[in-house]
């Protein structure tokens, strides 16, 4: 009896099957429908004359790749075994450098016009990385062909991935966002695709090439076992030098690969993709400062509380700036506190000219008994929780590594800080309120780690809650905050609550059913829609603050509200040089801290009189609460209190002395510098001193 043929059909056979190429024309013809149903990738309606509307570039390079993508499919081309090995020990050789071409020009570093952008050595040391994740694809897929297919796949999915990144908030993709992908996820509905004549080639582009690859045969490139090890151990050795060199030696730095930069997109184009990649990946490690030791910290703590104890006056600089003790008038009874650091709100009119039909925060501008000003904080566009560790640990971002997110990243133990100071003098529970999911920066490993006791989130609040762009609104937020006063107030105890709100958060679409639009841009920038949503979206905000005010001006026990914003907006960067008068790459310094300053305010329900405030950070605001409340203070506290004397203001990209002047955290001329060092010292003993940490100074009653 005869025996049936066991019927089977490898994917290589399929693609080479009418069956398989009537698949794949059926895809093709999806694809190029999906092409068509985007008219902003060939066409714009606005242009007067009609044979000036489509986009020839476009469809000529879509159109002209989508041809010879069909021609690969409907040609059968078959190689001979000799043109196929040259061609793949070419493709070998080509392959890590054509990728690297392939995503920088994606990423507009216009290699040609008009001269080689990118620096030699910065060139070399992005191929090498090229050439290193070519060798571990080879390993891993054991052919030429398919380390091929691998490279232009990885190279399509990140320079894709990276583009609408930086859509989505303006900012590339750094090491530390592997932390925060939690936290992107869970806001992830909010931002939509974007796909733009440039994204449209660049993938398509890549499927062509793919499909070039695959009439290449698969050519085994270990036949035997033992070659296969012997690579392994190549790729190994390459890898563990390139981790020493690229991440965890201090030679990017020496030869000027560096990140202190408004957005991360513009070193990108200068230094290469993957070399400024895994140069934020170099970030993610805190050196010990030169210099430190626990006995140094010892000294420095030691020196400070024998100056402190040596004044008569603690009170002789109290004209100075920042120091209010003759004109507040303290409660008899502890004040409650309440903090709220508001996302996004920032002021944009200190940036430029900007015409509007009507303020946008005018009761916050008019409240009376407050002590107001700009804080400047280390962030711009996101990173919300950047600016909460500065206010409630005394810490600055300014001696941590750029872009990283210290609750991410380094908090792992109890954390000492503002919460623990009050808690440990009768506030408690200590409540924090966040209107979004819970797990955003790992606020619900770090808040207890933080002192909280309780923390409400997006869950606590009823479905019928009302929203403005998918965000909890700051009204329903701040009636949420009240109910948990209500409900948790004591007699005997005084309340602390720290309130992050939601409402503001992007990404902006221009839609204004949802805020109306009493508050409009006039002149040259009105065509801005994503600005004027934003600004509405202040109004409310400043209208939600009159709403809590008045709701504590009523309250009997003395209270304390602490407001401020977490950052500026991230809107259109072509608004913002056209505000700023200037191109926002080209800012530094001084200049560049413009981005960074928000508004904040101080209001108590008792006297503490009006005063502004120039300038100071996140890291003081604290001290200044402690001022006009009477807590008791640890030594960092007392500490942070004199050295504003000196360095009123400070963050990320740098400070300003008591002399006006601005100064880089590295220049070693300020007169300010060994100021700099001794705090620096001291942070690094309160975040990574661990059993070796002066509890004493950073604690009340120790650890």
């Amino acid at each position: 009896m005869k025996k049936k043929k066991r019927f089977h059909l490898g994917i290589h056979d399929f693609w080479k099957s009418r069956s398989g190429r009537n698949f794949l024309l059926v895809m093709e013809a999806c694809l190029a429908a999906s092409f068509f149903a985007q008219p902003h990738l060939y066409y714009n309606g606005s242009v007067s004359r009609f044979t000036e509307r489509f986009y020839a570039d476009s469809l000529c390079i879509c159109g002209g790749l989508f041809a010879i993508l069909v021609f690969l499919t409907v040609k059968q081309i078959e190689l001979k075994e000799k043109t196929n090995r040259i061609l793949t020990r070419i493709l070998a050789f080509t392959m890590p450098l054509f990728a690297f071409l392939w995503l920088e020009f994606y990423n507009n570093a216009q290699f040609w016009v008009p001269v080689f952008r990118i620096p030699a050595p910065y060139l070399l040391l992005d191929l090498a990385l090229y050439y290193a994740i070519f060798l571990v694809l080879l390993l891993l897929l054991n052919s030429v062909r398919n380390a091929s297919l691998g490279m232009i796949i990885l190279t399509a999915f990140f320079g894709f991935f990276n583009y609408e990144l930086t859509v989505w908030r303006s900012m590339s993709f750094i090491a530390s966002d592997i932390y925060s992908a939690g936290t992107a996820l869970s806001v992830a509905n909010t931002y939509q695709i974007q796909m733009d004549v440039d994204s449209a080639e660049f993938l398509m582009l890549a499927i062509v090439i793919v499909a070039l690859l695959l009439k290449l045969k698969s050519l085994p490139l270990f036949p035997k076992r033992r070659f296969r090890f012997i690579y392994l151990a190549v790729c190994a050795v390459t890898w563990i030098v390139i981790c020493q060199v690229y991440v965890y030696s201090s030679f990017l730095g020496d030869i000027g690969v560096d990140f202190r930069v408004y957005r991360p997109q513009y070193k990108y184009r200068f230094y290469g993709t993957l070399l400024t990649t895994i140069r934020t990946f170099g970030y993610l490690h805190v050196s010990q400062p030169e210099d430190y030791s626990t006995e140094k910290v010892e000294e420095i703590i030691r020196e400070f509380q024998a100056e402190r104890e040596s004044q008569d006056n603690p009170e002789q600089d109290e004209g100075r700036e920042g120091d209010f003790a003759e004109e507040i008038r303290l409660p008899k009874k502890t004040p409650n506190v309440i903090v709220v650091m508001n996302e996004s709100f920032a002021d944009l009119k200190t940036l430029g000219d900007l015409k509007l039909s009507r303020d946008y925060m005018p009761y916050f501008r008019k409240l009376k008994n407050t002590i107001r000003g700009y804080t400047y904080t280390s962030v711009f566009g996101g990173n919300t929780a950047n600016s909460e560790f500065e206010f409630l640990t005394g810490n600055t971002l300014a001696f941590l590594p750029d872009n990283s997110v210290p609750y991410q990243l380094y908090l792992r133990d109890q954390v000492p800080g503002f919460t623990q100071t009050l808690k440990d003098q009768g506030y408690s529970p200590a409540y924090a309120l966040h209107p979004y999911y819970n797990t955003g920066y790992s606020r619900y490993k770090i808040y207890p780690l933080m002192g909280f006791d309780r923390f409400f989130t997006s869950d606590d609040f009823s479905v019928f809650t009302d929203t403005v762009n998918y965000h909890i609104t700051d009204e329903e937020d701040y009636k949420k905050l009240i109910e948990i006063y209500e409900q948790n107030k004591k007699k005997d105890q005084p309340f602390y609550l720290f309130n992050v709100t939601m409402q503001n958060h992007g990404s902006y679409d221009g839609t204004l059913y949802e805020t109306g639009n009493e508050v409009q841009i006039e002149g040259a920038l009105s065509y801005y829609s994503r600005v004027e949503q934003y600004l509405n979206m202040m109004k409310m905000s400043d209208e939600a603050l009159k709403y809590l005010v008045e709701y504590f001006e009523k309250v009997k026990d003395p209270t304390v509200i602490v407001f401020f914003g977490d950052h500026q907006p991230d809107l259109d960067e072509e608004f913002y040089n056209a505000l700023l008068g200037e191109e926002i790459s080209e800012l530094q310094g001084e200049d560049l801290e413009r981005l960074y300053q928000v508004p904040f305010l101080i209001w108590a329900n008792y006297e503490i009189g009006d005063h502004f405030v120039e300038k100071t950070s996140n890291n003081y605001l604290a001290t200044y609460i402690a001022q006009i409340t009477g807590i008791e203070t640890t030594g960092y506290l007392d500490y942070l209190a004199e050295l504003k004397k000196e360095i009123p203001c400070i963050n990320a990209l740098g400070y300003w002395g008591a002399d006006g002047n601005f100064y880089d955290l590295k220049d070693e001329s300020s007169p300010y510098y060994s100021k700099i060092r001794e705090y620096q010292l001291l942070e690094y003993n309160n975040i990574f001193g661990k059993e070796d940490q002066i509890s004493s100074f950073f604690y009340l009653h120790g650890n």
